[in-house]
C-alpha cells in the first residue's frame, strides 16, 4: 500500500538499490517484531542499509546517498529506541497507523538536513481503513487480502494488540470492491489474512462465511484462501462454508499452539484440548479432502516434560498435513514475559527439533500417498520447457510446498489444471496435467 501512494505520488522504484545509490533517494525497511528472529533481521537490514550508504559517501565524497526510513511495527513499538541504537542514522521513521502520511514523510526526509529526523507514529486507529492503490509485490495471479486489523484474543504471549489495537472489521462493500479490483488485475487466487480472520464480521454485523459467499461472486476469481483462523471463534457455518463454496479451496490455518490445557490456558488461548481434537475431528468429517496447517510453540514457560510429550502424541494422531513449529519467544509488554518457569533456550531447541523431525516423517508419508491421485493446482510459473512450477490446493504460497508440473500444452502463470501426481521428493511433488480443469 505504501509503495502504491508513491508511485501515485511520481517516486519510482529502483530494482537493485546497492548499484543503484545515483538513482535511489530512499531506502525504506519495514519491519516486524512479533519474535525475537524477526526483530533482529529487522534491525540486520537496517545496519546493511546504513553500511551501503557509509560505503557509497567514502567512494563519492560531497554526495549523502539515500536516505533511511523506517517502517512497521518496529517502528511503531521502538520508534525512540531505534533513533539511540542507529546513532541518528535513521531518516524517518512511520509507525503501522501512518502508511496514508507515506508521501509526506518520503518528501519530508528529502527536504531536511541531515540527521533531522522525522516521526510519523500515532496509536493505532479505530477503524479499518480501506486500502486503495497499492502496487502489488506478488505474482501477478495471486495477491494477499487484509480484511481486519488488530486482535481482541490477547494471547499472553503476543505483543499485537499493543501495537495494532482492538479488532476492526473492513466493511465488506470494501473488500469485495479491492478483491474486484485485484481480479480485473489478473488476481485469481486470493489469501485473505488478518490477525484473526475467523473473527470476520463480529464488530459490523456479518460473518467470514458470508463474505466468503459474495467474494465467490467474483467472476474470474478461482481460488480463495484462508489464513490465520483461530479454533475458539471456528463456527459450524464456517465450516460449511469452506465445505459448500468450491472457489473456497479446503485449506484451514487453524494455528493451535499447544494442546496441554495447562498450556492452553497460560497462553490465553480461550479453548481447551477437547475442545481442539473435537473441531478438528468435525472439520475432516465435514470437509472432504482438506488439507490442515497449523503451527505449535514449544517451550512457554512453565511447559513440563509431560505436556510436551502430550504435544508429541497429538501431532503423530492427528497426522496434519502442514505444520510450523516455534520456539517460545520472550516479548516485552506481555504477560508470559514475567511468567515463572521460563525452559531454557537449550531446552526449546531441542525439543523444536524434535517436533519438525516427527512431523517431517508425516509429511514425507502424507506426499507419498497422494502418488496416482489426481488434485487440482495452480501453475505458479514456467520452470523449463514442459515443466511448470505450481502449487496444488493444499499448498499456500511462500509457506507450503511446490509440485513440478509436466505438460504438453502451454501453461500460463494463474492456470488451474488437474494434475496426475507422479511422485513426491521431501515437500515437494511431481505431476502431470491429466485435463486443463480451467484458466
Amino acid at each position: 500500500m505504501m509503495l502504491g501512494h508513491l508511485s501515485g505520488a511520481g517516486y519510482q522504484i529502483c530494482p537493485d538499490t546497492q548499484s543503484n545509490q545515483d538513482q535511489a533517494n530512499i531506502f525504506m525497511v519495514n519491519t516486524c517484531c512479533f519474535i525475537d528472529e524477526a526483530e533482529q533481521e529487522s534491525r540486520d537490514i537496517i545496519k546493511q542499509a546504513i553500511d551501503i550508504r557509509d560505503t557509497f559517501r567514502k567512494q563519492h565524497p560531497g554526495q549523502k546517498g539515500y536516505k533511511i526510513v523506517v517502517s512497521g511495527c518496529m517502528a511503531q513499538r521502538y520508534a525512540d529506541q531505534l533513533n539511540k541504537d542507529f546513532k541518528g542514522q535513521i531518516d524517518g521513521i512511520i509507525g503501522i497507523s501512518e502508511r496514508d502520511k507515506v508521501i509526506d514523510l518520503c518528501d519530508s526526509v528529502l527536504s531536511n538536513g541531515q540527521n533531522k529526523n522525522t516521526l510519523y507514529r500515532t496509536k493505532p486507529n479505530t477503524n479499518c481503513r480501506t486500502d486503495g492503490q497499492r502496487l502489488r509485490i506478488t505474482p501477478k495471479h495471486y495477491a494477499y487480502l487484509r480484511i481486519a486489523e488488530g486482535c481482541d484474543n490477547r494471547c499472553s504471549y503476543c505483543v499485537i494488540p499493543a501495537l495494532h489495537g482492538a479488532y476492526r472489521s473492513k466493511p465488506v462493500a470494501n473488500v469485495i470492491a479491492e478483491a474486484s479490483r485485484l481480479v480485473s488485475g489478473g488476481v485469481r487466487e486470493i489469501n485473505l489474512i488478518a490477525q484473526d480472520i475467523s473473527s470476520y464480521g463480529k464488530d459490523i454485523g456479518s460473518s467470514l462465511a458470508e463474505l466468503l459467499k459474495k467474494l465467490a461472486g467474483i467472476k474470474d476469481l478461482k481460488w480463495i484462501r484462508l489464513l490465520y483462523t483461530h479454533p475458539a471463534h471456528f463456527t459450524d457455518e464456517l465450516i460449511g462454508a469452506i465445505r459448500d463454496i468450491d472457489k473456497v479451496v479446503k485449506y484451514v490455518d487453524l494455528p493451535i499452539q499447544h494442546i496441554s490445557d495447562r498450556m492452553l490456558a497460560a497462553m490465553g488461548r480461550h479453548t481447551t484440548s477437547a475442545q481442539v481434537r473435537r473441531l478438528i475431528d468435525k472439520i475432516r468429517q465435514r470437509i472432504p479432502g482438506v488439507f490442515i496447517r497449523t503451527s505449535v510453540i514449544v517451550g512457554f514457560p512453565g511447559e513440563t516434560s509431560k505436556d510436551f510429550r502430550e504435544l508429541m502424541d497429538f501431532i503423530k494422531d492427528a497426522e496434519f498435513e502442514r505444520l510450523g513449529a516455534f520456539e517460545y519467544s520472550r516479548e516485552k509488554d506481555t504477560p508470559a514475559y514475567n511468567m515463572a518457569h521460563q525452559v531454557p533456550t537449550k531446552v526449546k531447541k531441542q525439543r523444536l527439533d524434535k517436533v519438525m523431525s516427527l512431523q517431517q516423517g508425516i509429511a514425507f508419508r502424507q506426499n507419498h500417498a497422494l502418488k496416482g491421485k489426481l488434485i487440482g493446482a495452480i501453475v505458479d510459473k514456467s520452470a523449463k520447457k514442459g515443466f511448470y512450477l505450481g502449487r496444488i490446493y493444499g499448498d499456500a504460497p511462500d509457506v507450503d510446498g511446490n509440485i513440478i508440473i509436466k505438460s504438453k500444452a502451454k501453461l500460463l502463470a494463474g492456470d488451474i489444471v488437474s494434475i496426475k501426481v507422479i511422485g513426491s521428493k521431501d515437500y515437494d511433488l511431481t505431476g502431470s496435467v491429466f485435463y486443463e480443469h480451467t484458466k
